[in-house]
This record gives C-alpha cells, sequence and structure tokens, in this order.
C-alpha cells in the first residue's frame, strides 16, 4: 500500500466481545486518546442486548475527574425516537435512580458519580455511546454510598430526551434523522456532538471543504448488533487541501480524525446496502466550521 501523508487518521474500530453468556453476545469498542493521534477524547460505542446490571461501573459506581455524556439510541433506522429497551441509571453518591426507556442523553460533570446501569427489559437491541473529555481513562470506583434518598430528582435535569429530527434529505449523503447536544450551556464541557442515520447517496455538504478550530473525531457505526465489523456502506473522505489533497476509501466501522486547522471533506457516500450511525464529535462547547467552497 502507498504511503499517504493523512492515512493515520482513517482508523478502523476494533471490537471486543463483552463477558456473559445467556444469549447473543454484546459487543463494544473504545478508543482512547493515544488510539486517536492524541486527542482528548476517549469513547465506547457498543452494542446491548441482556437484561440485568452492567458487568462495568462498580457496584456502587464510580466517579471521573472530567466530563462524560451517556448517549442511549435505538438501533432500528424505520423507528428512530425509539430505544427498544428499559434501563435504571443511577447517579451521585446516593446512587439516585433514573429510568431510562427512550433515546436519551445523560450529562454528567466531572466528580459526578453515576452507575450502575441495569437493564430492566429489551425489545430490541439499542446502542450506548460514552463520550469522555480526556485522552485515557481515570476512574475510582465507589465502595460506599452516602445516606440519602434514591429516589430524589438531584439529578432529573442530567437527563435529556434525544429527539431525532426528520431531516427530510432528498438528496445526497448527509443525515436521515439526527440530533445533537453542545457543552454551551454546561460548564466544564469541551464538547459538542451529532447523533445520525444515514441511508443516502452523494456529497453531505455542498460548500465542502471545511476546517475546524477544535478537533473532530467522524465515527461510522453499523446498526446489525450481530455484526459489529459490518458497516453497511462505503463512503470516500478527503484529507488535506491542494497539492496534500488526499481521498481515503472505507466500507468498514470507522473513526476519521480531524484535527484542529486541518482542511477535510468533501465527505461522498459511494454504496448503502443498509442504514448506518454517525456521530461528529468535536472538541468545542459549539460547532464552528468555516466552509471553503461551494455554496452555503
Amino acid at each position: 500500500m502507498a504511503e499517504t501523508k493523512y492515512g493515520h487518521f482513517i482508523k478502523k474500530l476494533v471490537y471486543n466481545e463483552l463477558p456473559g453468556g445467556n444469549g447473543k453476545p454484546e459487543y463494544i469498542t473504545w478508543p482512547k486518546g493515544s488510539d486517536m493521534e492524541g486527542l482528548n477524547l476517549n469513547f465506547v460505542w457498543g452494542y446491548h442486548n441482556k437484561v440485568g446490571q452492567w458487568g462495568v461501573g462498580g457496584e456502587y459506581g464510580h466517579v471521573h475527574p472530567y466530563g462524560e455524556v451517556f448517549v442511549f439510541t435505538g438501533l432500528d433506522y424505520d423507528n428512530p425516537n425509539t430505544l427498544g429497551a428499559e434501563l435504571e441509571v443511577a447517579f451521585g453518591d446516593e446512587g439516585e435512580e433514573h429510568i431510562i426507556a427512550a433515546p436519551s442523553i445523560a450529562v454528567l460533570p466531572a466528580g459526578v458519580a453515576h452507575c450502575p446501569i441495569v437493564t430492566k427489559k429489551v425489545d430490541k437491541p439499542f446502542g450506548f455511546l460514552a463520550i469522555s473529555t480526556n485522552a485515557e481513562e481515570k476512574t475510582t470506583e465507589l465502595t460506599q454510598r452516602k445516606e440519602g434518598s434514591r429516589l430524589a430528582n438531584k439529578y432529573g435535569g442530567n437527563i435529556l430526551r434525544m429527539e431525532l429530527r426528520d431531516m427530510k434529505r432528498t438528496k445526497g449523503g448527509n443525515a436521515d434523522f439526527i440530533g445533537f447536544w453542545t457543552g454551551k450551556n454546561t460548564p466544564g464541557f469541551n464538547l459538542n456532538f451529532t447523533w445520525a442515520f444515514h441511508t443516502g447517496l452523494g456529497a453531505w455538504h455542498e460548500q465542502d471543504p471545511h476546517v475546524h478550530p477544535n478537533d473532530e473525531a467522524l465515527l461510522f457505526v453499523g446498526c446489525d448488533p450481530d455484526n459489529p465489523d459490518y458497516l453497511g456502506a462505503e463512503l470516500e473522505v478527503a484529507m488535506g487541501d491542494g497539492d496534500d489533497k488526499e481521498i481515503h476509501v472505507f466500507d468498514t466501522p470507522t473513526v476519521v480524525i480531524a484535527p484542529k486547522g486541518l482542511v477535510h471533506c468533501p465527505l461522498i457516500t459511494r454504496r448503502v446496502d443498509k442504514p448506518y450511525s454517525f456521530s461528529a464529535i468535536s472538541l468545542n462547547t459549539e460547532h464552528e466550521t468555516t466552509w471553503l467552497g461551494g455554496k452555503e
């Protein structure tokens, strides 16, 4: 394979099977900052289908010295605003319990204890994305809970319903259904992200290429919980500009790294066999873009 200048920014995701028997396996991928060219970011993406307490998070939960966001999403393109499961998630040192039964975002500022997570019911497999605003994992497990009501509502405002809006797309490869979150009103979160379902062909933006004043990770994953290595589509992305411009093609679950100041895109969907999901994870409180071509 010919040596490229930007090929190391295209990272195929590597999945591992989560421990535990009883039925279909669950899969997880967990790139750290060291896997993503030093980004101040690590994330977990996984497919879940089992009832019971998750095998991660500790008996009494844990805490991080950085902010983290949980995204609970369904995998059914035809029902994008349905989770297909019911979960119980504990927040705070008291283990305040909250039920999640729809696509949701849970915002966890630095120092706020969280977990365990218990799946109470599963009608369909679902996806879970945890985005951490630190390059490497730093976790302290709790050894006990403080006295206090587990039925209080101190942390209810930290859970947001994720509405995936129908974009009524008529052309191009951009999102069919999309939701987003921004940290501009949440101190300590240098983060914003989208979550979307895609089936379209062609260029995503008419005004590409573009550039950001911050680092960005572009996450492409499939919607088949039994085949985590299957994306269901083929895409190409341009990296660099002018004489340095390179075209990279991928058809497996991938994270594309766009360091701040690096011109990138157009992003073009060349083939779609099944719907897939995409998240643009930007290390800035708002999504700032300078468009360099085409029409707005």
